[in-house]
């Protein structure tokens, strides 16, 4: 059997070898709007970056294209918000994320699937 998450070890791990590693935070009404809220993760030279990405929830079971999705901001390849830091964990506790269960690139729309499968 596989598991789906990562510890903070794998994570680091994954980021420093160029990969990245996403985290789903959830859904939430923004107005009158249905969203929901993800968290990307990546490395370079000045440290740890997440990028903070939210977007209408326009998906159902079987629709899981999280990347698709109208961004609440409308910029596509701007996040909502982006932090820096030294170190993954100090990042997480930026987002005050203290429970987040991270996943490999693409993962995410896993999680959003079981979001839907039990909110629908």
């Amino acid at each position: 059997m596989t598991r789906r998450y990562l510890t903070i070890d794998e994570a680091v791990s994954a980021l420093n070898r160029g990969k990245e590693v996403e985290a789903f935070l959830g859904g939430f009404i923004d107005g009158e709007n249905a969203s929901i809220k993800w968290v990307s993760f990546e490395k370079n030279c000045t440290g740890f970056i997440a990028k903070v990405w939210q977007s209408l929830d326009e998906g159902s079971v079987d629709y899981l294209d999280i990347y698709g999705f109208t961004p609440s901001n409308g910029e596509w390849d701007e996040p909502l918000e982006s932090h820096i830091a030294e170190n993954l964990s100090d990042l997480i506790a930026k987002l005050s994320a203290f429970e987040i269960k991270l996943v490999n690139y693409g993962i995410v729309q896993d999680e959003y699937g079981d979001y839907k499968a039990q909110n629908s």
